[in-house]
């Protein structure tokens, strides 16, 4: 009766060991799936932050501007984009502007939420007449359900001065 009870107990511990095999084994592919997941969604984020940038400092006039970055906003990212914060500028003057050498720094508080502060050169020809600066703005990016990352809010920081 012994050897019977001992039996099934060696039984039960080999099929919890085996049990906790498949619990690792599952645990190491959950672990490789959320990292996936986790660096998709980053590098989306890092994607559609520049991609904005580019298409809000690099444009021939400011109707142009607006119609491009639409895509890539929020309506209160949208809004904050506006200098009046208000309506769309509406000007005769001939203003163009491109980026070049952007660095996006990321700060991502959730996995529904990110932050960038963005150095980049930036040349802005008005009537004629162009200067060039170092500038940073902070975007705030959120993800939106079934439409992805959005820009939510754009802060211009300041320009840098005396770097070349």
């Amino acid at each position: 009766m012994i050897a019977f009870v001992a039996a099934l107990v060696i039984m039960y511990v080999f099929s919890l060991r085996s049990q906790l095999q498949e619990v690792r084994a599952n645990q190491g592919n959950y672990e490789e799936q959320v990292k996936s997941l986790s660096s998709i969604q980053n590098t989306d984020a890092l994607k559609i932050n520049r991609e904005f940038l580019e298409s809000f400092f690099t444009y021939q006039t400011t109707a142009e501007r607006y119609k491009k970055i639409e895509p890539f906003m929020t309506d209160q990212g949208y809004k904050a984009t506006h200098p009046s914060g208000t309506e769309l500028p509406n000007s005769e003057e001939s203003v163009q502007s491109s980026l070049v050498g952007l660095k996006p720094f990321e700060y991502q508080s959730s996995k529904t939420e990110a932050e960038f502060f963005n150095e980049f050169k930036l040349t802005t020809e008005f009537n004629n007449v162009a200067a060039t600066e170092t500038v940073i703005v902070k975007t705030s990016l959120i993800y939106v359900k079934e439409q992805g990352w959005k820009v939510d809010d754009v802060e211009f920081i300041g320009q840098l001065t005396g770097r070349k």
